[in-house]
């Protein structure tokens, strides 16, 4: 009989970009953080020096590499492509205001889970990647694993653990780490609690 095991993680968005501020698509497109971004990182970065992790793991995206280096900066750390953003294809660097009046994009918005981005990524195909990633870390010999990676990512690996909650249900703010304790008992893994740390900073979970 298995014996009961658990793991905890904690998940990152990236520093801020340009495009972030403008308030524009970023799937697969490479840009670094905007300087100074990583100041407002300075709590999170306290609160995560209390207990490195067993692993460390980045999307392969610039933006996810310099925040994984700011925060852990003597811990070497994985990087996987299946971590990055969803590909929004032809939307990359628009806006809504520039969008809104497109049909396919409306559509998307309602369907975003059933339906491809022009050129880019369908949710489906999003789905299978995220998915993969969780099985193999839920299948690793560790107690505690970081995870550096994007809005999108962390409202879908969130979301596939809890399952109480939706896509949407999940917040993904800047400076803050969605850390989940997470418990295989039979078989099965499940999440005992979930929180938002550090909890002074802006935003929840």
């Amino acid at each position: 009989m298995e014996s009961c095991r658990s793991l905890q993680l904690v998940i990152i968005r990236h520093s801020m970009t340009s495009w972030n501020k403008e308030k524009k698509y970023l799937g697969h497109m490479d840009l670094p953080v905007l300087k100074d971004s990583l100041l407002s990182y300075e709590s999170l970065k306290r609160y995560l020096s209390q207990g490195l992790p067993d692993a460390v793991y980045s999307s392969d995206l610039l933006r996810c590499q310099q925040t994984a280096d700011f925060l852990y900066p003597d811990t070497p750390f994985l990087t996987d492509e299946r971590l990055r953003e969803l590909d929004f294809g032809e939307w990359e660097g628009q806006t809504y205001d520039e969008l809104k009046n497109d049909s396919h994009y409306s559509y998307w918005l309602q369907h975003w889970e059933k339906t491809s981005t022009p050129n880019g990524e369908s949710g489906e195909e999003f789905h299978k990647r995220i998915a993969s990633f969780i099985n193999d870390i839920l299948n690793q010999n560790v107690k505690s694993i970081a995870i550096i990676t994007h809005g999108g990512v962390i409202r879908k690996i969130v979301s596939e653990l809890i399952q109480d909650l939706s896509y949407w249900d999940v917040a993904a703010p800047f400076g803050q780490a969605a850390v989940l304790h997470l418990q295989k008992e039979g078989g099965e893994w499940r999440c005992i609690s979930l929180s938002a740390e550090p909890a002074a900073a802006k935003g929840s979970l």
